[in-house]
């Protein structure tokens, strides 16, 4: 088999986080008061993005936002709490969508280029029509960021299999059965 270990300071791990963000398959992790606007804007200002600008910082920070509403097609949807079991906010699909547009704020930042997104299981406990959704706005997004991802998945559609351009099938051990 093979082992990737990364023994590394603080900074570095840092590093890497930016360099290959990754997304779980918890939408546990929103303050349910914010808006999707609000969650975005908050990502972004922790992901430093715009940090060299000043007094344009808010400015560049805002654009990133709507451009990722509109990525992600939560721009109908950006005034709207995340919210949680106890208060009404955006749906499960939508709020997976956050999920992940939360990560990518960091993609594009002028101090931060990442390479690849690594996304576990962001499919799971969502519809066949969301789910596909979801990863033809992660292969939209990727292909416009010339960035890319590393999903894994259990149990794809033939519709979702179809939007990957190489496929990794493992078996139950972790043995290699496809790749193309």
């Amino acid at each position: 088999g093979m082992n990737l270990s990364m023994q590394s300071s603080t900074s570095q791990a840092q590093k890497w986080r930016r360099i290959m963000p990754y997304v779980s398959a918890s939408d546990a992790t929103h303050a349910a008061e914010l808006t999707v606007r609000e969650t975005f804007e908050f990502a972004a200002q922790c992901l430093h993005f715009a940090d060299a600008e000043a007094g344009g910082a808010f400015h560049s920070i805002d654009d990133k936002v709507n451009a990722m509403l509109r990525a992600l097609d939560l721009d109908h949807v950006a005034d709207t709490v995340v919210g949680d079991e106890n208060l009404r906010g955006i749906s499960g699909g939508q709020k997976r969508r956050v999920t992940v547009g939360e990560m990518l704020m960091g993609v594009t930042s002028q101090d931060y280029s990442s390479s690849f997104l690594a996304l576990e299981g962001i499919t799971d406990g969502l519809s066949s029509q969301d789910s596909l959704h979801l990863i033809q706005r992660v292969q939209k997004s990727c292909k416009k960021y010339q960035m890319g991802a590393i999903i894994s998945l259990l149990q794809p559609s033939d519709e979702i299999v179809a939007c990957f351009d190489k496929l990794m099938v493992l078996s139950e051990t972790g043995g290699l059965n496809y790749f193309g």
